[in-house]
């Protein structure tokens, strides 16, 4: 493929991200328009198989077949399909990612400050300033904090196994999470606020367990190590999104997770631009859109070719009246779940594919939603600092040049003791819920 055709792909598919973020949030008023940007949804994800690594368009193109076969044998079968239904291909979830991009330009690139702790506490606070940059920007506390922590653009195997564990661990708990986002799509009705708390008693403990171990595998160089400075000028912009989203969901309460967080990130990145570059913001946001989110391709892809295989196995099981042989979603079956889940994630299914998968295999049990939300947001943080080929892992390997199975291996004693804190917590979920 030439350069000019890259670079015309790689404009469609920013123009197609933009326009989907304005449709989604005209949705929230006008619900008919969901059905513009599920289309907008499949637009872009015929756009990203053009663009993504022949390893990512193989699976998406294998989801795409198995959506699309099932959706037309259930078809054979009786099965009538409404429109609103062979759209609702995660477009909420791609829209809330791509909004959420737009917040690291009015979050400070680095922390210049002298760092007055060392040892054991700057290890502890530069775990904190990971996690909860991470919750709310995502990737992109990685880049802020990994770059400083980094020499010559690698890292050691201490500061790697921070930014894997402490970054992951955002999972758990935070709405602007992509694995909130799935979680949420395919478990309509959970509950935001259970979530957060269940999800950050784990990420909590988790924390406590896997930093411990960090501080330990500094070894002789503990105490030098200074990390990363945490400030308010770190945090205000992550704490105070954190809070619109809760008061607008607390007011709100039937509007998705996704829409709110979408509106929220968005919202506040053009107000505080206006405020602070009034004549260039226009310039700003216009070349986020059209430098950054081309770079989503492979998440746009994969997650709109998981809604389609959704939409396909939830058509087909739908006419064959099929049951699993248990009869209640309880905690014990949850825990199963993200246990599967989370083995499938170790050799190379993205959670995101099975959660679509096994939400369509349980709804007719009728799960407590607010359960099968945190098992899949559970197995999603498990599977991003221990899977070899998750987001992170690749993300890591590609930026600072590590070692994905090393990680790995180094991370399966984590992701045992997250499995056993999971069943504690997923009790405590359905306690709450």
């Amino acid at each position: 493929m030439g350069d000019n055709t890259t670079k015309a792909l790689n404009t469609t598919l920013a123009l197609l991200l933009g326009l989907l973020i304005v449709t989604v949030a005209v949705s929230i008023v006008v619900p008919e328009a969901t059905l513009v940007a599920g289309a907008l949804t499949l637009a872009s994800a015929l756009t990203g198989l053009l663009l993504i690594p022949r390893t990512q368009r193989l699976v998406a193109v294998i989801l795409l077949f198995v959506g699309v076969s099932a959706l037309i044998l259930a078809s054979i079968l009786g099965h009538s399909a409404r429109p609103a239904e062979l759209l609702s291909l995660n477009q909420d979830l791609i829209s809330m990612l791509a909004a959420v991009s737009f917040i690291q330009l009015i979050t400070i690139s680095a922390e210049t400050s002298a760092s007055r702790l060392s040892g054991r506490m700057a290890v502890w606070r530069t775990a904190a300033a990971v996690h909860l940059l991470g919750a709310v920007i995502n990737v992109s506390a990685l880049n802020i904090i990994g770059d400083h922590l980094g020499r010559r653009g690698r890292l050691s195997i201490p500061n790697t196994l921070l930014l894997s564990r402490a970054f992951s661990a955002g999972a758990f708990w935070s709405p602007f999470w992509a694995a909130a986002a799935a979680a949420i799509a395919y478990a309509p009705g959970a509950k935001v606020n259970v979530l957060i708390i269940a999800g950050g008693c784990l990420a909590l403990a988790a924390m406590v367990y896997s930093i411990s171990g960090v501080v330990r595998a500094f070894g002789p160089d503990l105490a030098d190590y200074h990390g990363y400075v945490l400030s308010w000028r770190v945090l205000r912009v992550p704490l105070v999104l954190v809070a619109v989203v809760l008061i607008a969901h607390g007011v709100l309460p039937q509007l998705p997770i996704p829409n709110v967080v979408l509106v929220s990130s968005l919202g506040m990145t053009i107000g505080v631009l206006l405020v602070r570059q009034f004549r260039t913001a226009p310039t700003i946001m216009f070349r986020h859109l059209f430098q950054v989110l081309p770079r989503m391709k492979g998440e746009v892809t994969l997650f709109a070719s998981a809604g389609v295989l959704a939409v396909g196995l939830g058509a087909y099981f739908s006419v064959i009246d099929f049951t699993l042989p248990l009869s209640e979603f309880t905690v014990g079956f949850a825990w199963l779940c993200t246990l599967g889940m989370t083995m499938l994630s170790l050799v190379g299914v993205h959670p995101v594919i099975s959660i679509a998968a096994v939400a369509t295999l349980i709804a007719p049990m009728d799960p407590d939603p607010s359960l099968y939300a945190m098992a899949s947001m559970i197995a999603w943080g498990a599977s991003a600092a221990a899977g070899p080929i998750s987001g992170l892992n690749i993300y890591l390997n590609g930026r600072f040049g590590t070692d994905s199975f090393a990680l790995m291996r180094r991370n399966l004693p984590y992701l045992g003791v997250v499995m056993i804190l999971a069943w504690p917590v997923l009790q405590l979920c359905a306690t709450l819920a």
